[in-house]
């Protein structure tokens, strides 16, 4: 049988830094469900307009952005 075809899933990565707490989000919009503009140091809109094509980095977090490995599946 054919191996299926996984959709690349993002996943990003936040990590606060004055608690040394790690959070992965599905979306930008889901960081801001769960943390503020303040907790992070950057606005909704930045962000989007950073595309996170790097890392983003400030005094109070590291975000970047990845691809969530999942394992290959027969169909």
């Amino acid at each position: 049988m054919k191996e299926k075809e996984l959709q690349q899933r993002q996943v990003i990565h936040v990590h606060i830094l004055a608690t040394d707490r790690h959070y992965y989000f599905g979306s930008i919009q889901a960081i801001y469900d769960t943390l503020s503009k303040e907790d992070i140091g950057i606005a909704l809109q930045t962000l989007y307009n950073r595309r996170l094509n790097e890392k983003y980095v400030n005094d109070k977090a590291v975000i970047r952005k990845g691809v969530l490995q999942q394992k290959k599946r027969s169909a």
